[in-house]
């Protein structure tokens, strides 16, 4: 009888589920949105007047569309275009071609898909709000106002390659 052989089994599901958002950036993608990111909120910021860590972009879809909002901490200031909302994840000359912009409303309804059944929930139900905290991009995900968990910036940004 082999004593180890069990806690071997559940060693190896542990680092299973340990690996499964495991990612490298080597080509600084995620570094690269980050930036963009950031620098758009500023953007906002400044022209808003209203300090970059009280604002909010809110990402969900409804009958088969990308909706986002951004919003003043809970209130919300105005709808975000999908043209608009390109420009947080890509540099500026890739955000203003039509294709890129269609690809960026694709990839955010297959993550909401995927993330959705992966957490059994409907997907018209997922929102994703992403926030500048202390020069960092929070990402976290929510059914309709409940919070479920905080998002690496990666899982969101791997469907845009």
């Amino acid at each position: 009888m082999n004593l180890f052989k069990k806690n071997d089994a559940s060693l190896s599901k542990k680092l299973k589920g340990a690996l499964t958002d495991l990612s490298v950036d080597i080509f600084g993608y995620e570094k690269m949105v980050t930036k963009n990111i950031i620098n758009r909120t500023d953007y906002i910021s400044k022209r808003l007047c209203v300090p970059r860590e009280r604002l909010y972009i809110r990402i969900f879809q409804k009958d088969n569309k990308i909706k986002s909002f951004l919003y003043d901490q809970n209130k919300p200031l105005t709808a975000i275009p999908t043209e608009e909302l390109a420009y947080f994840f890509m540099e500026e000359q890739m955000a203003k071609l039509s294709n890129t912009q269609n690809k960026i409303s694709h990839s955010i309804k297959q993550y909401l898909k995927e993330f959705a059944s992966a957490n059994r929930i409907h997907e018209d139900r997922v929102r994703v709000w992403i926030h500048i905290k202390e020069e960092k991009v929070v990402v976290r995900a929510f059914q309709d106002e409940d919070f479920i968990k905080a998002i690496p910036l990666n899982s969101l940004i791997k469907y845009f390659k």
